[in-house]
């Protein structure tokens, strides 16, 4: 039986929970059909002692449903960043931590073997019982600080020899910069980190609208840039809401973000199934960098010409446009409606009929996406119509239903 700990290994066991129970499940103990019910217990322990004092729950007939509640407007900074901090380590990891930094302090540059034999003589000469590091382990260690940015290598003859890098960064300065970057940006987390480094409460900046579940797809997000910038292939495992998840094959592109609702989208060519595809970046499981793809180029060039047909992230195959038409009733005195509709409006265009009615159209891949904008404009709209007949029919069915909900006879209504 494993021992409790709050620090964690990998995070993706914790995003898992976080995701399905936390932010989108509302389920229970009872509901975990995972591993064991002490493995839920554990996770549950960890989440509450990092984001205790954003949790709430209810009492239901099926069990006590945990969920997150947090009030956009009173925090100043994304409570999950708090599980990126941490990380478990080991012995070895904590004393080479400080022993690696210590002895290469002030420009040193040393070797693995003279680490070795430094440390072995000025610091585990005075334990009883010192711990014997080889240069294997330590070699390991340098190599990945020198992956981290911590430490630098260069050759001297045939020896390699590390030292530390100039890249302690003051983050004063720009304080407001970086906690704005840490809140709105999709790797917020690195600016959360710098934070650290500064003993000041965040409260310069607030949010009317503070997207946060973003931060746990932040390895996610990194290793799709990364993936971009080099031109690669990945292979995607991702969540169906079945026993079995799905790997796709794919060359990411490009990442998008909604604004409305703060979700994050990589659009990406599937090589198998030969089409564009888009995908949330919540329901990607683990993402592995394959080769370099030649067809990089060629693909982004075909997605940047789908997009300009694109309302959100749908182009459905890329083959056919759907046409629609809304008729708008704008009063002279309401102008600074015509101004929304032009500023939201997208690749749209907005053309006067009268002085009182204006009429928008646009070519969509997939209309149906623009009906939550649309609907926005009830009590305004005279008429809609689109070439995909189930985008008008979907809205008057909505809206019947919604004065059916309030009481109001649809028949009286023209």
């Amino acid at each position: 039986m494993s021992e409790y700990s709050e620090l964690i290994k990998h995070f993706e066991p914790l995003r898992e929970y976080m995701r399905d129970f936390y932010v989108y499940g509302f389920k229970s103990r009872e509901d975990f059909k995972g591993k064991s019910l002490r493995s839920y217990d554990n996770e549950r322990r960890r989440i509450e002692s990092y984001l205790g004092d954003t949790m709430a729950f209810r009492q239901e007939k099926n069990g006590k449903k945990v969920f997150l509640s947090v009030d956009s407007s009173e925090i100043y900074e994304n409570p999950f960043y708090r599980a990126f901090k941490a990380k478990s380590f080991t012995r070895n990891d904590i004393m080479l931590h400080f022993y690696l930094l210590d002895l290469l302090q002030n420009d040193t540059a040393m070797s693995a073997s003279e680490l070795e034999s430094a440390i072995a003589d000025q610091y585990m000469s005075f334990f009883e019982k010192p711990v014997l590091l080889d240069v294997s382990t330590i070699r390991k260690k340098l190599q990945e600080y020198e992956q981290l940015g911590l430490l630098q290598s260069k050759m001297i003859g045939k020896k390699k020899v590390y030292m530390r890098t100039d890249s302690m960064i003051n983050p004063a300065p720009a304080v407001d910069a970086i906690r704005y970057f840490s809140e709105v940006s999709p790797l917020g987390v690195i600016g959360s980190t710098l934070l650290d480094r500064i003993n000041e409460p965040s409260i310069a900046l607030g949010f009317k609208h503070h997207y946060i579940v973003h931060a746990l797809e932040s390895e996610v997000c990194y290793a799709l840039l990364e993936a971009i910038h080099h031109h690669q292939r990945i292979e995607a495992v991702c969540y169906t809401g079945r026993a079995q998840n799905i790997k796709h094959s794919l060359i990411p592109l490009k990442i998008l973000i909604s604004v409305q609702g703060g979700r994050q989208y990589v659009c990406a060519y599937n090589t198998l199934k030969h089409r564009f595809m888009s995908i949330r970046l919540d329901n990607i499981q683990s993402i592995a960098v394959c080769e370099y793809s030649v067809q990089f180029e060629h693909a982004l060039k075909q997605l940047n010409h789908l997009l300009e047909h694109t309302w959100g992230v749908s182009f459905k195959d890329g083959r056919r446009l759907e046409h629609l038409e809304m008729i708008l009733e704008i009063q002279p005195y309401e102008q600074y409606i015509r101004h929304r509709v032009e500023r939201e409006g997208r690749m749209g265009k907005l053309e006067a009929v009268s002085d009182t009615l204006y009429k928008f159209s646009i070519d969509l891949y997939d209309a149906m996406e623009m009906l939550p904008w649309i609907r926005t404009f009830i009590g305004r709209i005279v008429k809609l119509e689109c070439d995909n007949p189930l985008v008008a029919a979907t809205f008057y069915k909505d809206f019947n239903l919604m004065l059916n909900m309030n009481g109001v006879d649809t028949d009286a209504v023209q």
